[in-house]
């Protein structure tokens, strides 16, 4: 059965666009960045600068089930080293403000100002996580 070859022009205009080459998919992916960049921007909390020496300190409260070095110490608490300072901030301002529950973290989430998040969410940010593969 002979294999029938479709030419880009007999797509309908509903189809894919054609693919970009060289500097036109260069631009394309850079316009791409800055609108994902600059929503992000726009949905996430405007914390200040974190301090991380400032957020090791605060993180002494949270050591019991997240542990100083940010990996969980209870079943229930996620690791949290490593993951991005603004996806912390923006969890921690969540639990803060009711939008996402958890029993333990909706209560110790409100007594934190805006400075804590940001300090909390650098210093476990900086937290550099190491893989080793089993052998």
């Amino acid at each position: 059965m002979p294999t029938t070859l479709h030419s880009v022009e007999s797509l309908s205009p509903l189809s894919f666009p054609p693919p970009l080459w060289g500097r036109a998919r260069t631009a394309h992916v850079a316009k791409l960045c800055l609108i994902a960049a600059l929503g992000f921007g726009i949905a996430s909390p405007a914390f200040a600068a974190g301090d991380v020496k400032a957020g090791r300190q605060k993180a002494l409260q949270c050591q019991t089930c997240h542990g100083l070095d940010g990996l969980s110490k209870i079943p229930e608490a996620p690791n949290i080293a490593g993951n991005p300072e603004p996806y912390l901030a923006k969890q921690l301002d969540a639990f803060r403000k009711g939008e996402r529950k958890n029993e333990m973290m909706s209560v110790v989430a409100q007594a934190l100002s805006d400075q804590d998040i940001a300090d909390l969410a650098a210093y476990y940010a900086a937290i550099e996580v190491t893989v080793k593969v089993p052998k």
